[in-house]
């Protein structure tokens, strides 16, 4: 049982790595697209808000020597906090499950042909629950 346990995780640890090597591409160009949004849109939420300021109090509290926009500005609020919240690295435990499953399953089936079923699924509800 201890040999199949190891088998299954060797196996298990190829096929996350077969998974995840390839998304890690995209951690580099998502962190500069989440760096320079939160940037663009930290800047139109500051002249929304000072926008809105200049609205209800008549003029700003503190004072800017640059010159305001004197159009409309739309809320950035939205599309800051779905910048904030969006993820760099693509590898979650939520999206290695599944792939975990399914390779798994395979070894599960054959070694319960060998071996005690209610251990196999146990060393599998293990490796799955890492």
């Amino acid at each position: 049982m201890t040999t199949f346990s190891m088998v299954m995780t060797a196996w298990l640890a190829i096929v996350v790595a077969f998974f995840a090597y390839p998304l890690s591409a995209f951690t580099p160009p998502l962190a500069r697209l989440k760096e320079n949004g939160l940037a663009l849109l930290g800047a139109q939420a500051t002249r929304y808000h000072r926008a809105a300021e200049r609205k209800a109090v008549g003029r700003n509290i503190f004072e800017d020597p640059t010159p305001e926009p004197a159009d409309e500005i739309a809320d950035p609020s939205k599309l800051f906090e779905a910048t904030r919240k969006l993820k760099t690295v693509l590898v979650s435990r939520e999206a290695v499950v599944p792939v975990a499953a399914a390779a798994l399953i395979p070894f599960a089936v054959a070694g319960a042909t060998r071996l005690p079923y209610k251990e196999v699924f146990s060393v599998m509800k293990k490796l799955l629950l890492l």
